[in-house]
């Protein structure tokens, strides 16, 4: 086929126009077809990807969704039996008081005789050494100290729970950083009702 250029009162037979168009379409002014294939496919692959990137974005945030949902399920059913603990008439509140040096200035444990369980409320724990935790005791006149738990203290918590057995009215309650030892005092203390 010939190069060709029309004169503006001359128009091309539907042969030669259709000539003219694979002409233009091959290199004669246009990138062609395959050319255009290529970049739709490329178009069509990133907006396949993209799409497929959301669809797992969005499916990562349902199960993070998911995970706090139940984690605050969990959180609500320790308050509601929290509450349900204070609210019961064999529930006293234990008063602590620190030591002079002591870095916590009170604290109060709800502890129920009966069921000889108890919950520590405290906003000031500190973390302490590895492999060390915060001890509470019972004193009973000059005997030795008995230890009936021991609390490890967690970032974000003010609320921990613990079981104990032999406490009796008028025991005191002494809480140590760690074992106790002669010399150290106790960072809180109280006494049972």
């Amino acid at each position: 086929m010939v190069n060709r250029v029309w004169d503006a009162d001359e128009k091309p037979t539907l042969g030669q126009g259709w000539a003219l168009g694979w002409a233009w379409g091959r290199g004669l002014g246009g990138t062609g077809w395959g050319t255009i294939l290529v970049l739709a496919c490329l178009a069509l692959g990133f907006t396949a990807s993209a799409v497929e990137y959301e669809r797992v974005r969005v499916k990562g945030e349902r199960e993070r969704a998911g995970l706090l949902a139940t984690a605050d399920s969990e959180v609500e059913g320790q308050l509601e039996d929290l509450g349900k603990f204070l609210a019961e008439p064999q529930t006293r509140l234990i008063r602590l008081a620190g030591a002079n040096s002591s870095p916590i200035a009170n604290a109060v444990i709800a502890w129920n005789s009966v069921e000889q369980k108890g919950y520590l409320l405290c906003d000031d724990l500190k973390a302490l050494e590895p492999a060390s935790a915060y001890e509470l005791w019972v004193k009973r006149g000059s005997d030795e100290p008995i230890r009936i738990a021991g609390i490890e203290p967690k970032a974000g918590v003010s609320v921990y729970q613990f079981r104990a057995s032999g406490v009796k009215s008028r025991d005191r309650l002494e809480i140590t950083a760690g074992p106790p030892s002669a010399g150290k005092s106790p960072i809180l203390s109280g006494e049972f009702d």
